[in-house]
């Protein structure tokens, strides 16, 4: 396999303001649950160490993305999450993320509750079942959300044959204020190969649009 060498020297797709758990995103105002998606808005979380992949090893990942080994669970969250709330500003259902202030001791306390489930290694959905109520409910007030949108598993799937792809695929559950599971799903995109970060980031807002689209829906739907 080709492969490409690419040093950068800092995390790219615009993320330079964000901490590690979240990225900051434009306000909006709740809902009320009526059925409708306007002045909704819904938290993006991404989950820690949840890359994996059927041939990539983490120092593959970095040679050819320049993104550093300990990083690439953040920059595929933030791609993903970056995608989502720039192609979604003005729509009825606002996305937004942790703003840098968040409690860090809050985040860990409800990502390291959460378990991950899934069948198979492509797809891994997150369940907040173990989680504490108030620290669920005071994650969701921090960003004055309605939703919690869970960024469960990146998995890079390379297939040799009948053409060489590989397939970043994004599994990824959506939970109201009450904690329940309104829909869990999974999308990707594809590459000839690894690429540098720039252009993963652009690779990946097709992903990124048709997540959010079917998060709209179900809660249009409830």
């Amino acid at each position: 396999m080709k492969r490409q060498a690419t040093i950068l020297t800092a995390i790219v797709i615009a993320l330079s303001t964000l901490s590690p758990a979240s990225l900051h995103a434009a306000d909006g105002k709740r809902g009320g649950g009526d059925g409708n998606t306007d002045n909704v808005k819904v938290l993006i979380v991404g989950l820690p160490d949840n890359v994996g992949s059927n041939y990539f090893s983490n120092n593959m990942i970095t040679e050819d993305t320049g993104i550093p080994a300990d990083s690439i669970d953040y920059a595929y969250n933030g791609m993903i999450a970056h995608g989502i709330v720039t192609l979604t500003e003005g729509k009825r259902c606002g996305f937004v993320t942790l703003p840098a202030t968040s409690d860090q001791n809050l985040v860990d306390d409800v990502l390291s509750d959460i378990v991950i489930n899934g069948e198979s290694d492509e797809e891994r959905f997150a369940d907040i079942g173990a989680v504490d109520t108030e620290d669920y409910n005071q994650l969701l007030e921090s960003a004055d959300a309605d939703y919690v949108l869970i960024l469960s598993q990146h998995y890079l799937k390379w297939q040799e044959t009948p053409l060489r792809t590989l397939f970043h695929i994004t599994s990824y559950s959506l939970y109201d204020r009450d904690g329940h599971e309104l829909l869990h799903g999974s999308n990707y995109f594809t590459t000839m190969d690894l690429e540098p970060q720039d252009q993963l980031a652009k690779d990946s807002r097709k992903c990124s649009s048709k997540i959010a689209s079917m998060v709209a829906k179900s809660i249009a739907k409830k």
